[in-house]
């Protein structure tokens, strides 16, 4: 590499990362470092892996994003690695990854993500074909694409991250926005089997939909600290590559469809990045911001600033969501028992081994003694061999500088300078 060639810049998320658009928005951070910096972007999902990587190579690559993407620059990250990379630290704190997006990014965050889509994210030419064979480039004006973020959003509620409106809610809302624009297709894009049935029973085959891998909400029935089990070990070949390729299948189609529904996700925030200017998205806002089990409550805080429903919801939709607030309340509840017995048992737990240490104390005191004794000479010892090092570095430094005086030409190659 020149002097005069930018240097590459890879891009990591530390394994296993998280969710496809989550890691997506990571991307955008590095992304839009390196442009600003004038490096040249490289991305690692290979010696970084995330959760959609395959034991075995997806079409000849072991590199995840090289699964969906070419590299945004003119480097592969083997040529990368040989030319002094610097890398992001797999830092992943920064504009585009905040804990808890609004619905809508705000417009100069939104626009500065769509510059950087067009400037760096190239997909590979058959996912483009897919895409174009579903909703070709132009022709989605008058289609609603709606997202409906369920599973685990709904079933664990993860610290620190949006409550999802109800499904239901979002039908409605879909039902009250073809009234008022008459759309010729509604593409839904959802992870739950119950939703896609919600939805085929209003709008039949107006509603479009890609073959995916779907959850019934009874199977995501397991503790939040199983983690993605419940999705990602199937026994589907090739499924961790296919659930990326679906998911962002999903975003790239809601990109093209001319009004999109969705709430605070990163799936509906990566589908603005590709979509055009002229989308018109309309809010459905999550109920709440679930708290951490030992934090203080954030969610009226974070709701202050979510844009309200596109359209006003019915007696029946409040109630839903009404009921979906009380499940809420309810894990909420649930948690906060569970860490106050866990307190209990762990207070309990203390006090009986300061009892026992009491105890030791009492029978065997000459133990402790000796315990204090030998403490005192291993930092006597200690005290004793830090002044020998000390010694020998400075005989050492002054023989060296001796030595370099009276034979210069004795001077060994591994000692560049005396010691300090």
């Amino acid at each position: 590499m020149s002097s005069s060639s930018p240097r590459p810049y890879i891009i990591y998320r530390p394994p296993p990362g998280c969710g496809f658009w989550s890691n997506f928005s990571c991307v955008l951070h590095g992304l839009d470092y390196a442009d600003r910096s004038g490096l040249v972007p490289v991305i690692d999902m290979e010696r970084n892996p995330t959760l959609y990587n395959e034991d075995e190579p997806v079409d000849g690559v072991m590199n995840a994003w090289e699964y969906y993407f070419h590299q945004p620059g003119s480097l592969s990250l083997r040529e990368a690695l040989t030319q002094d990379p610097l890398d992001n630290g797999g830092l992943i704190a920064g504009r585009f990854t905040t804990e808890s997006p609004p619905v809508i990014p705000p417009l100069d965050l939104l626009a500065r993500g769509r510059g950087l889509v067009e400037k760096y994210i190239r997909l590979k030419p058959d996912i483009r074909d897919r895409v174009d064979a579903i909703i070709p480039l132009g022709a989605g004006g008058d289609m609603l694409g709606v997202h409906v973020r369920g599973t685990d959003m709904r079933k664990h509620r993860p610290p620190l991250h949006p409550a999802p409106n109800t499904a239901e809610t979002y039908l409605e809302q879909a039902i009250l926005l073809d009234q008022e624009f008459s759309y010729r297709k509604i593409f839904l894009a959802c992870d739950e089997l119950e939703t896609v049935a919600l939805f085929r029973s209003q709008f039949r085959e107006r509603l479009l939909t890609i073959p995916a891998h779907r959850t019934a909400m009874a199977h995501i029935d397991m503790p939040r600290e199983a983690g993605f089990k419940w999705l990602f070990e199937r026994d589907r070949d090739r499924h961790r590559y296919l659930l990326g390729l679906e998911v962002l299948l999903d975003a790239l189609l809601l990109s093209r469809c001319g009004h999109l529904a969705c709430g605070a996700s990163n799936v509906s925030r990566g589908a603005m990045y590709f979509a055009p200017e002229s989308q018109v998205v309309h809010s459905v806002p999550p109920l709440w911001l679930c708290p951490k089990d030992e934090g203080p409550s954030v969610g009226r805080s974070y709701l202050v600033g979510v844009p309200p429903l596109a359209r006003q919801a019915s007696a029946q939709t409040l109630q839903g969501q009404m009921n979906e607030l009380y499940d809420l309340l309810e894990h909420t509840e649930k948690c906060r028992i569970d860490a106050f017995l866990n307190w209990r048992d762990v207070s309990s737990a203390l006090a009986e081994a300061n009892e026992k240490i009491q105890s030791f104390q009492k029978v065997h005191p000459h133990l402790l003694s000796k315990i204090e004794t030998l403490r005192k000479q291993v930092r006597d010892q200690k005290a004793i061999i830090e002044m020998l090092k000390s010694r020998l570095s400075t005989l050492m430094n002054r023989w060296t500088r001796f030595g370099w005086n009276l034979m210069p030409w004795k001077k060994p190659s591994w000692r560049k300078q005396p010691f300090k």
